[in-house]
């Protein structure tokens, strides 16, 4: 299993529109993608992070080379960056998410 982890500044007041993009980026289907998570910074909002899981190497490799990655992911969000940005790749050598998903596949609770 491999985490990658995307770091990139947006412009101020950009967030609630960089949520609408991952809404819809999140309904691609990604072979080989296990989970996406997108995060603000609480110490400094105009701050995002990205954190995809993956099944292995050769998926995120062919995410990054595919045209929905170029034409669809980057586009879409690529008007909100500014500044430098980073991407590290790192496998996975000690991992529990049981928790994590029992928590997130329970019925909603009205």
């Amino acid at each position: 299993m491999y985490v990658r982890i995307y770091w990139g500044r947006l412009h101020p007041g950009s967030w609630r529109a960089v949520e609408d993009r991952y809404r819809a980026l999140m309904l691609i289907d990604t072979p080989g993608l296990i989970a996406r998570l997108v995060a603000r910074d609480v110490n400094d909002a105009d701050n995002l992070f990205t954190i995809t899981i993956w099944r292995d190497i050769a998926s995120v490799e062919a995410w990054e080379a595919s045209p929905e990655y170029r034409d669809v992911y980057l586009a879409a969000v690529k008007k909100f960056l500014i500044g430098a940005q980073t991407v590290s790749l790192a496998e996975v050598r000690v991992e529990n998410l049981s928790r994590w998903l029992a928590q997130n596949s329970a019925p909603d609770k009205a």
